[in-house]
């Protein structure tokens, strides 16, 4: 896992710059529906097949998501992508918006029908439970 078949740029983020298309084939974009439309609120990562993980502090009580996988540019239909609706979110039971420092930021967004792997869309990887990276493990973050 977390070996895309198109090598992504690396390079340390200051004001961000643009990722080669698909070079980050875990990456969502999470977006809640406001009237008849939806918008961009967060991004996510693939982790099961029908899970997304993402930070608490992107979900809101009472709104409905959806999320978009083999996405590069969000303004226009992309060949290969999905767009699946969220069938159950669970929020860290610790998670306080108030006290950010306490940390517990994230949630699972279980998808209503599971994503349908290709090269544009597979999974990230997660450490498996009560793993400790070492210093200086080299992490990335993508998003748009």
């Amino acid at each position: 896992c977390g070996k895309p078949p198109i090598e992504p740029l690396v390079s340390r983020v200051v004001n961000g710059e643009e990722a080669r298309p698909h070079s980050w084939p875990w990456q969502v974009s999470l977006q809640y529906q406001s009237g008849s439309s939806f918008y961009h609120t967060c991004g996510g990562s693939i982790i099961a097949e029908n899970w997304v993980m993402t930070a608490a502090h992107c979900i809101s009580s009472g709104r409905n998501y959806r999320v978009l996988v083999g996405k590069h540019d969000l303004s226009v239909n992309e060949e290969g992508s999905q767009t699946i609706s969220a069938q159950k979110i669970i929020v860290h039971e610790k998670w306080n918006s108030m006290f950010v420092a306490l940390g517990n930021d994230i949630a699972l967004i279980k998808l209503a029908e599971p994503v349908t792997l290709s090269d544009t869309i597979q999974l990230g990887c997660v450490p498996a439970p009560g793993d400790v990276l070492p210093n200086n493990y080299p992490c990335y973050i993508s998003g748009w």
